[in-house]
């Protein structure tokens, strides 16, 4: 009996993968970020008129006042934010998924939104405090070393 040359190699079983679980952190980061979307896209979406009203104001006597009326401008307003806010959740989404793009994108998102709200507003009003107080932990809970330890899990090896 002659043997081959390239003994056949029994298959490689490979083992399923399993989704490791979602830490309570990173939930609490996801729930925090659904909830600032929300709450952001309907304040947004109550100053419409006041919006619409600045808009107008800002263009009267350009060639721009004739082209958009008061009905059009409300309607890419409305688009615009149901747009934010969806790819908001989706980068939430993803970043409970395990996906540190995500994660980076959001904490980019936050810090931005922290310096124009304290740039814009300061700290005056109840509801600038208490949107930063969210969007603040949702960043914190994003980056603490359980939600860390989450993300390391879904790195993969560099060749």
């Amino acid at each position: 009996m002659t043997e081959p040359l390239f003994p056949s190699m029994p298959p490689v079983k490979q083992a399923p993968k399993v989704k490791p679980p979602v830490p309570k952190e990173i939930n609490l980061a996801f729930g925090i970020w659904v909830l600032s979307t929300i709450l952001a896209s309907v304040l947004q979406l109550m100053d419409l008129n006041a919006f619409v009203d600045a808009y107008l104001k800002q263009v009267a006597g350009t060639p721009q006042a004739d082209v958009m009326s008061a009905g059009t401008i409300k309607g890419v307003y409305i688009v615009m934010v149901i747009g934010v806010g969806l790819l908001m959740l989706l980068f939430a989404w993803k970043m409970r998924s395990g996906r540190n793009w995500a994660r980076i994108v959001l904490a980019i998102l936050a810090v931005v939104s922290l310096m124009m709200q304290a740039a814009a507003v300061g700290i005056g009003s109840v509801l600038s405090v208490v949107g930063v107080l969210i969007t603040a932990s949702a960043l914190v809970f994003m980056f603490v070393p359980a939600s860390n330890a989450y993300f390391a899990l879904f790195r993969r090896p560099r060749p």
